[in-house]
């Protein structure tokens, strides 16, 4: 044991034991001490630091600290290490975190053994922030320390802290080659905790390469599937396929799960979910990459697939294994069902068609064998290539028609309004003429019939109290007329003005039908129906029946003001009324006053009073009508909505076919190539495809 791991375990006193000195220890380097004492130049470092720990040992923290707290030189951090570890054992956690903290020391050994113990404490604290910081602090010092990785690993899967965990089992990997490390990983990855990205793993899998390949294959099909699953595959393929190219090694290795995965994701590549041009670009470095990986059995796959893709690009892939796969195809066999396959392809191509609305006949491919398979799927093939010419040609005329008929109903929406605020307009005013009418007549009546009162005048009236038996007779008087005359003529006004709207309302849905049926020419499959709503015409006559019936209007102060003429005459007549001579005076004074009063006043304030009920009538007019084309209106607005949705949706996908081609003719590319490597396997006596 050298001197810094004594120290650690605090049994550097050993060294003052030997067989001249025999004895307790505590006597033994009492013996020391004393003798040191004698010196000159006593340094009495080294025994304190040796006292201190055998009291220590002894767990008389108290006299091992007071040793160690008077060491200045050399052995000071060691000193102050140990005393943070006996405040540590006092449960003075503060303390012993401070003096810890303040030691400054170039050993790596005593840097560690600091760490661990700070993380030892922050842990007893609960402190995991500053625990995690320590263990991480100690790994990156001294990985070898015993222990320190376990420890690391530990608290980082206690903690679910995996992007931790995930580094310590990279790093720990590649710095030990132990195969353990190599399985920690895999656990973490299968466990979907790989949260780096691809790039970062390259490293190790190269490691593991050198190791174990066993341990490579798995770790790098779990990494492939992780990959995939967070839609990362592409960036993963790239470096994975540039890490195999660079690797010492080949089939022979027995690579199974890699060997089955480069086959599985070749066959979703060719698929149609993924943009052709990912696909060309990678698919050089795959091919390369499989080749080198795969079992025999698959060897025909493989090379058909780089004969298939030098054919339709040639140059891009490697010239060495377009050579050995054309020297080689031949010697090889597929031992698949090509017709099945085949006819699932064509299958996929179908179904791809209809998800993308391009329409076709269901045909009938009269079909054993594999060359009538062939040739059938090719023609399908061909066939949708064409149609996707024809797709923008027909796109592009829909488009042009649904913007006329957008067009076309948008106007007819604005006219539409037009039509509403016209009509509520002079259905208004319609009514507002009847009203116009009547008070006017109303203004003329009502001062005759006010005058004609003076007939109740006579000699031999109480003066006293005329003004009130005049004021209740004309009040009945003008009421009388209002509901025999003025109610009659208002009723039969009403009617005539509902019949008047009916019709105006009438004509409007007669245009909106003339609209409907020119826009359902274009609109065959989703006709539309511009009904207004005729209830309007109803709520009317219900109301102007329920407002023409008998009302009682507020008696009119009509001789009960108090205006000077009004005053005074009265006045005359509670002072001479009851003098008889001089009725005949009074009764002339109130005939002549009854018969050339202004009475425009009344008539108004007693019309008013009259047309009161039928305010909130005339308000409701616009709504009524707005509710009369309201269907119409939203009709028209909706249709409008919907088809510049429409637009905008098969402008995107004309943009799409115009602009990014491989959108719609990717898929098809993967299909023909899929068909050509089909195509391959079963004429493996031709370098070159019949048809491309």
């Amino acid at each position: 044991m050298n001197r810094e791991e004594m120290l650690i375990q605090k049994c550097y006193f050993e060294n003052f034991l030997d067989d001249e000195h025999r004895g307790s220890p505590i006597t033994v380097l009492g013996e020391y001490f004393f003798q040191e004492q004698k010196k000159n130049q006593a340094d009495l470092s080294e025994i304190r630091l040796a006292q201190g720990e055998i009291y220590f040992h002894a767990q008389d923290y108290e006299a091992a600290i007071f040793k160690w707290e008077n060491i200045q030189n050399e052995w000071q951090p060691w000193a102050r290490k140990n005393m943070a570890d006996a405040y540590f054992e006092l449960e003075l956690h503060d303390t012993a975190e401070e003096i810890y903290q303040s030691i400054k020391t170039d050993s790596l050994l005593l840097n560690t053994e600091i760490a661990l113990q700070l993380f030892g404490l922050y842990i007893l604290q609960r402190n995991n922030a500053e625990a995690k910081q320590m263990i991480l602090n100690a790994v990156l010092l001294n990985p070898d320390y015993p222990n320190v990785t376990k420890l690391a690993r530990a608290f980082f899967e206690e903690q679910e802290d995996w992007a931790n965990a995930v580094e310590l089992a990279v790093n720990e990997a590649i710095r030990t080659k132990e195969k353990e490390w190599f399985h920690i990983l895999q656990s973490y990855v299968e466990s979907g905790h790989a949260y780096y990205e691809p790039t970062y793993f390259i490293p190790v899998l190269e490691t593991a390469s050198l190791v174990d390949v066993k341990s490579f294959d798995n770790l790098s099909y779990l990494l492939w599937k992780w990959f995939e699953k967070q839609d990362a595959l592409f960036d993963w393929l790239s470096d994975f396929n540039t890490l195999v190219l660079s690797l010492n090694i080949s089939q022979e290795h027995r690579l199974e799960k890699l060997s089955s995965v480069f086959q599985e994701t070749y066959e979703i590549l060719m698929g149609s979910s993924y943009p052709f041009h990912n696909v060309e670009k990678l698919m050089p470095t795959y091919l390369e990459a499989w080749l080198k990986l795969a079992r025999a059995a698959d060897a025909a796959f493989v090379y058909s697939a780089i004969l298939t893709w030098n054919d339709h690009f040639p140059g891009n892939i490697n010239q060495n294994i377009v050579d050995r796969a054309q020297a080689t195809i031949g010697k090889t066999k597929y031992g698949i069902n090509l017709t099945g396959t085949i006819q699932a392809l064509v299958a996929d191509v179908q179904k791809w068609a209809r998800k993308n609305e391009i329409e076709f006949e269901e045909w009938d491919a009269n079909p054993d064998n594999t060359e009538q398979w062939l040739a059938y799927g090719k023609n399908c093939i061909d066939f949708f290539i064409k149609q996707l010419e024809i797709l923008k040609i027909d796109m592009s005329g829909l488009i042009e028609r649904e913007k006329a008929i957008c067009g076309r109903l948008h106007g007819s929406t604005n006219q539409l309004k037009d039509i509403e605020d016209e009509k509520a307009d002079e259905i208004r005013q319609d009514f507002l003429a009847i009203e116009k009418d009547i008070t006017e007549k109303m203004k003329t009546s009502i001062p005759q019939i006010i005058r004609k009162s003076a007939d109740l005048i006579k000699e031999d009236t109480e003066f006293r109290t005329i003004h009130l038996d005049l004021n209740k007779e004309m009040n009945q008087r003008i009421d009388d007329y209002i509901q025999s005359t003025i109610m009659p003529i208002y009723a039969s006004a009403l009617k005539e003005w509902i019949e008047s709207a009916k019709q105006k309302l009438e004509e409007s849905q007669t245009h909106l039908k003339e609209w409907e049926n020119g826009f359902n020419e274009y609109l065959e499959e989703q006709p539309i129906e511009l009904q207004c709503d005729f209830q309007v015409i109803a709520d009317w006559r219900r109301d102007a029946e329920r407002m023409t019936i008998p009302m009682q209007i507020d008696n009119e102060n009509i001789f009960l003001r108090r205006t000077p003429s009004q005053v005074l005459l009265k006045g005359a007549g509670k002072i001479l009324g009851g003098l008889t001579k001089n009725n005949a005076v009074l009764a002339k004074s109130y005939r002549n006053f009854i018969e050339n009063e202004n009475y425009d006043e009344v008539s108004e304030s007693i019309a008013t009073k009259f047309f009161y009920q039928f305010q909130l009538f005339e308000k409701s007019i616009g709504r009524d009508v707005h509710l009369f084309f309201r269907d119409p209106l939203e009709t028209l607005e909706g249709r409008v909505k919907e088809i510049e949705t429409n637009i905008q949706e098969n402008q995107l996908k004309l943009e799409k076919l115009e602009n990014n081609p491989d959108f719609f003719l990717g898929p098809l590319k993967l299909f023909q190539l899929q068909l050509n490597q089909y195509k391959w396997l079963n004429d493996v006596d031709l370098h070159q495809p019949e048809f491309d």
